[in-house]
Order: structure tokens, then C-alpha cells, then sequence
């Protein structure tokens, strides 16, 4: 547990992972404020004015421009320009308002081409060229860990740095085109039954395999790691490798969809494979719970009652 007297804020408070945070933080008790899409860290006027007003000694970084491989691929310039005038103005608050420690998210998309088909270690994040379709924006996340070691270093600052699997959950953003692919799929795999659709297209040929993190799993691990004040990087990952075919046919089962599932093989694929190592959050007595099953069941419950809610962008 953090001490009393902590001032806690949370940058990316509307997005999956930080709704879902928020509200852990606001139920220990904690005196938590939350930054949203509305608040524009990429000025760096806005930013000062926010840190300045609230006087946070512990930052949890979530905030950042996400998507899934179609905006990656299409959107580059955007997503590294973006995220790294975010990125440089928060830890630049930071610093300047004396914050003791901060959490960052990374991105296990981030790591090395070259390493796809074997496991992934924190050691080689930054050892080598990340897959083309996504290193914009893998290069914006590289930036913000380089800058944080380089503030530690100096003694000016904790941080740690997290590494995540694919997460997924409630409050996710189910953009049919800008998502990424567990709420991809949940929406449009919805949309079809909605629409009487007899198949789907799905890009790629369902052979890629990704390592998905139910939110509730993620959440935990943060709080682990941020109490115990860790440093450093660290991958946080369900273990398990789970193709996109299998993937999609868990949501066409689990949202009634009786059509067929095509593949398109002239699209974008992405890395073949992305496992991460998990022996240092083993080290701190964390494992996931919730399996691919249950957390899809979980969040197309979610999605189908908040329907007229769900976040679209």
C-alpha cells in the first residue's frame, strides 16, 4: 500500500486500462485525480497547468494515441508525433512538480523484428529493429523509456516501466476500424449478427499468435509493482499464446454468429508471434486469473449492455 499522504494521478483515465485503474485507486481510498482525452497532454501549457494544479507525488503514465495494426500502418507520423509530445511533457512535468516515482506503459509491440519467434526479454527491448507495420509508434514508447533511464540515472526520478501482453476488457475502444483486435472483433463480429451477415473478413491469415491479458489481471499486476515501487522494465503477460483463428472463432462463438470467417492473406499480419518472459513478475507472487474464455465472455457481456456507451474512436 502507498502511504496516506500520496497524491496520485493518472494520465489516459478514460481508456481501458486507465478507467479500470481509476477506479481500483478511488476504491483502496486513495486521493487519485484522473487526466482524460479531453485534457491535451501534447500541449505542453496544459500539461504544466495540470501537474501544477494538483501537485502529484506518485504518475501513473497510461496516456498515449493507440490503435491497431490499420491505424499503425496508415496513421505513422501521427502516432510518433503524438505520443511523443505526450510522453516528453508528462515526464517533463513530472520532474519539474518533484513526482517520487512514475509508472509507464510501454508496449511489448515494441520489441525486435529479429526476436518474433522467440521469447521476449526486458534486456533486449531497445536491441533491435521493431516490426514496420507499428514502429512509429514503437519508436514514440522506446523514447519515453530511454528518457525515464536517463532521469534515473541522474537520481531525479523512480520509474517503472511496463511491458504489457495484449490487454482487453470493458471500456476498451471498439472502433470496428481503429481498435485493436479483441475489441475489433467483439464489435464487428456484433455488427454482423446485428446485420444478418452470412461471413466475415478477417485481415491476415489467421496463423499470427498474440499473448492477451484480461484487464482485471493487468490492474493487479500494476498495483503490484507500483506498491512495491519497482525499477525498471518489467513484461507483464498471461503466459499463453492464442492465434487469431482461435481468437475469432472464441468471439463468433461467444456473440452467437452463425456465418463463415474468411481470412484475406493480401493484408497486414503484423510479427508472426509476440511471447514475453514472465520470471520477474513471478518474482512478486502475481499470475493471471481470468483465462482468453472467460475474459472474452466478460467483456462481450460488457459490450452488449453498454452498447450506446462504449468508447468509439
Amino acid at each position: 500500500m502507498f502511504s496516506n499522504n500520496e497524491k496520485i494521478l493518472v494520465t489516459g483515465a478514460s481508456g481501458l486500462i486507465g478507467s479500470n485503474l481509476l477506479k481500483c485507486l478511488k476504491d483502496i481510498g486513495y486521493e487519485v485525480i484522473g487526466l482524460d482525452s479531453k485534457d491535451d497532454l501534447r500541449d505542453v501549457s496544459i500539461a504544466n497547468k495540470l501537474f501544477n494544479n494538483f501537485k502529484p507525488t506518485i504518475v501513473f503514465h497510461l496516456a498515449a494515441k493507440v490503435g491497431g495494426i490499420h491505424a499503425n500502418a496508415n496513421y505513422k507520423a501521427d502516432f510518433y508525433s503524438d505520443n511523443v509530445l505526450i510522453n516528453t511533457n508528462v515526464v517533463n512535468a513530472c520532474i519539474k512538480n518533484k513526482v517520487e516515482y512514475i509508472f509507464a506503459m510501454g508496449t511489448g509491440c515494441a520489441y525486435p523484428k529479429r526476436l518474433e519467434n522467440e521469447i521476449l526479454f526486458e534486456k533486449d527491448f531497445l536491441d533491435g529493429i521493431p516490426e514496420v507495420t507499428n514502429d512509429a509508434y514503437a519508436y514514440a514508447k522506446r523514447g519515453l523509456l530511454v528518457h525515464l533511464k536517463s532521469l534515473e540515472e541522474s537520481e531525479l526520478i523512480k520509474y517503472t516501466y511496463c511491458l504489457p501482453a495484449n490487454i482487453y476488457g470493458p471500456h476498451d475502444n471498439f472502433h470496428p476500424l481503429h481498435s485493436h483486435v479483441v475489441p475489433g472483433l467483439i464489435r464487428r463480429f456484433s455488427d454482423a449478427v446485428d446485420n444478418k451477415l452470412d461471413k466475415i473478413l478477417i485481415w491476415g491469415d489467421g496463423t499470427a499468435k498474440r499473448d492477451f491479458l484480461y484487464i482485471d489481471d493487468c490492474v493487479n499486476a500494476i498495483m503490484k509493482l507500483a506498491e512495491a515501487k519497482f525499477c525498471g522494465e518489467v513484461n507483464v503477460s498471461s503466459k499463453k499464446l492464442t492465434s487469431i483463428k482461435d481468437l475469432a472463432e472464441t468471439i463468433s462463438k461467444e456473440t452467437n454468429f452463425q456465418g463463415l470467417i474468411k481470412y484475406d492473406k493480401t493484408k497486414l499480419s503484423g510479427q508472426s508471434q509476440r511471447i514475453m518472459d514472465s520470471s520477474k513478475m513471478s518474482k512478486f507472487g502475481w499470475d493471471p486469473e481470468i483465462d482468453l474464455y472467460e475474459g472474452i465472455k466478460k467483456t462481450v457481456n460488457w459490450f452488449t449492455k453498454n452498447r450506446s456507451l462504449i468508447r468509439e474512436k
